[in-house]
């Protein structure tokens, strides 16, 4: 059997913390995510994050796809053949990318951002901090990510409201709403934090509306994808005063080019799609491809595993 690991960052870490657990596996690392691996038709396996238009389509083995992210819109782009069995992280970048959208909440509220700046301009300035107890967190999407974020919350004594696909109860929100309901419940936000998977059905889903129902005392963090997010509306409302601050980790274009105005815009904080970095991300993974292998052979149920037709691409 050949796998191959395909990714830019965690390839090599990948393939070390695999190192003799996977018997009878032959493992290569490709680094470019850009272009088809050489002779892509001989492996069985493929571990990556994202790939070229077309590649899961020309794989004439490949048996198993095994997602390093959390989200699987990418799958259509890919043309994955319909016998092919794909899996994703699962709930492995959740702590991480929650704790980080906790920490853009605090950042924000606490003007870090600028007490940063104050710092290296020697700038003695009390901050116009604020508290995060007893507000209200908008949480748009209520899976992995997001029902970690709402715990979190909670703990900061915030109250949570949280919007899903369907509106129905959950027990990570003190009240749940469906997408529709979601710019009246902007009114009442002093955070929306966004974390739902990308594709058809939430672009734009953050959009206009949204933005401008939101207080001007709000901010606004997303770790999903660009695309649910009118970044052209958070800007607008950013420069006229009409939100407090926002935090964005994911971009239309990445690494984000140096004259965009984003890196210029007061009040945005830019970060590099880094949500979901910690020390332990490679090993967490490695764990569950082995998991996930000695499954397949086995004949068991393989964890993560994606059921349904691949989402639309974003």
């Amino acid at each position: 059997m050949r796998m191959c690991i395909m990714h830019p960052r965690l390839g090599d870490e990948l393939r070390d913390h695999l190192d003799g657990r996977l018997p009878g596996v032959t493992v290569d690392v490709v680094h470019d995510d850009r272009g088809d691996p050489p002779e892509f038709d001989r492996y069985d396996v493929l571990v990556a994050n994202a790939f070229p238009p077309g590649l899961l389509a020309r794989g004439a083995r490949l048996r198993w796809l095994q997602l390093t992210s959390v989200g699987t819109d990418q799958l259509a782009a890919g043309r994955p053949r319909p016998e092919l069995t794909v899996t994703t992280a699962g709930g492995i970048p959740a702590r991480a990318v929650a704790e980080f959208a906790l920490m853009g909440m605090l950042a924000l509220a606490k003007e870090a951002p600028a007490l940063v700046r104050g710092h290296d301009a020697r700038d003695w300035r009390l901050p116009d901090a604020r508290l995060l107890a007893g507000g209200t967190l908008v949480q748009v999407g209520l899976g992995r990510v997001g029902s970690e974020v709402a715990r979190r919350a909670r703990a900061f004594d915030m109250r949570v409201v949280g919007v899903n696909s369907t509106g129905r109860e959950s027990a990570a929100a003190d009240l749940t709403v469906p997408p529709a309901a979601l710019p009246d419940v902007a009114r009442d936000a002093d955070h929306l934090v966004v974390a739902v998977p990308g594709g058809a059905g939430t672009r734009g889903l953050v959009g206009a509306r949204v933005v401008a129902a939101l207080p001007a005392t709000a901010c606004l963090v997303n770790v999903a994808r660009p695309e649910v997010v009118d970044t052209g509306a958070v800007v607008a409302a950013l420069r006229g005063g009409r939100l407090r601050g926002a935090l964005l980790d994911v971009h239309d274009h990445e690494p984000l080019p140096s004259d965009s105005p984003l890196w210029s815009t007061d009040g945005l904080w830019v970060t590099p799609h880094a949500a979901f970095c910690y020390p332990g991300e490679a090993a967490d993974l490695a764990d569950l491809v082995a998991d996930n292998l000695r499954r397949l052979r086995a004949g068991e149920p393989l964890r993560n595993e994606v059921t349904g037709p691949a989402p639309a691409r974003r």
